[in-house]
């Protein structure tokens, strides 16, 4: 008998260290079984009244997650009491120089809140919207700070509908996502003055991405800077480039192209002008002596480029701290704004020596 007892032991354990080795199931496995959007699965298993699926839906989900063995995640299961404490900040890069602000002005909030702040870089993530799914609707942070502009509105506009613990910081979606921006193109606009008042009237635009909410509103800003000087932005003006360091190289070597060339250029991105200083070093252009350049987003970095670099200094850490700020309201169902516009402090030109007079 003590020998049969023994073989029975083993057995039992050898079956419980499979099961521990086996991955969990999650949800993604369990809507892709039953045929359904993830965050209809998360609805239907949390008792949310706004799933919107029928009775024969809900069995076959909660058929599925029985069948395949689906553990809910605590923190998931107690989304809306705040069990975890844990509030994630995405954003589309974390080497970018501008975050650093964003997250200062957010983990600053969250501290204050009772909270803590996880980064999360979107480029280690794989997509965008599978990240934001892990990360919110398997329960791993009780909400989301969304900085990356990568996100589909789609995707957002799910999340709302799956927990509401979701706030997207400057950029602007139709809809009811909840979001906290900067004043682009009022800064954007304040730059190209810059250039305007310095004598210039050939001003290029060095821009990001032409399908980009930032990049399209700082267009604006600067398109309406110019109009007021009486200025025509004519084609090959502006041109269209993602915001880091290289497509800066790229855009500014596409703007030296043009005959007449520009004579000042105000970049949409502090790294796209990193880019283009370099490019115009490698042309033989001389800042500001044959070209001016101003920058929007401002970084201790500005300083020690050669010359250091005139920006416009926009108020990214008041960004991040009024974007927590809404998402903890949500999170203990405070009333307050769906949308924000941070207009304090105020977008402002920091001079350096990378702005002069037109050359001749």
């Amino acid at each position: 008998m003590p020998g049969l007892l023994g073989e029975y032991d083993l057995r039992v354990t050898a079956r419980a260290r499979a099961a521990s080795l086996r991955p969990a199931v999650t949800l993604a496995d369990v809507a892709r079984e039953a045929g359904v959007d993830q965050s209809t699965v998360s609805r239907v298993l949390r008792d949310d009244h706004r799933a919107r699926a029928t009775d024969e839906t809900r069995a076959r989900i909660r058929e599925t997650a029985d069948r395949l063995g689906y553990v809910p995640n605590a923190s998931a299961r107690s989304l809306a009491v705040r069990k975890t404490s844990t509030i994630g900040l995405l954003i589309p890069n974390v080497s970018g120089v501008i975050y650093a602000d964003v997250i200062k002005g957010a983990a600053d909030a969250a501290s204050a809140l009772g909270y803590v702040l996880v980064v999360a870089d979107g480029s280690e993530l794989g997509r965008a919207n599978d990240a934001v799914r892990k990360l919110v609707l398997e329960g791993r942070v009780d909400g989301l700070l969304l900085a990356s502009g990568t996100l589909t509105d789609q995707v957002t506009d799910d999340l709302l509908g799956s927990t509401g613990n979701v706030v997207v910081l400057n950029r602007q979606i139709a809809g009811k996502v909840p979001q906290v921006i900067e004043d682009d193109e009022y800064g954007m606009y304040l730059g190209t003055r810059e250039l305007v008042d310095a004598g210039h009237r050939r001003i290029a635009c060095l821009a990001g991405p032409p399908d980009v909410d930032t990049s399209r509103r700082r267009v604006k800003g600067y398109k309406r800077a110019m109009r007021e000087a009486g200025l025509t932005v004519t084609a090959g003006l502006v041109v269209h480039h993602d915001f880091d360091e290289a497509s800066g190289y790229a855009g500014m070597l596409a703007l030296l192209g043009q005959q007449p060339q520009p004579t000042a250029v105000a970049a949409a991105s502090l790294a796209a002008a990193v880019g283009a200083m370099a490019a115009a070093r490698d042309q033989g252009i001389v800042i500001p002596d044959d070209l001016s350049m101003v920058a929007f987003h401002d970084a201790p970095l500005a300083n020690y480029l050669c010359p250091p670099l005139t920006t416009i200094a926009m108020p990214l850490e008041e960004l991040g701290r009024q974007a927590m700020q809404m998402l903890h309201r949500r999170l203990v169902g405070e009333p307050g704004p769906a949308a924000v516009t941070v207009s304090d402090p105020s977008p402002i030109v920091v001079r350096r020596r990378s702005v002069g007079p037109p050359p001749g």
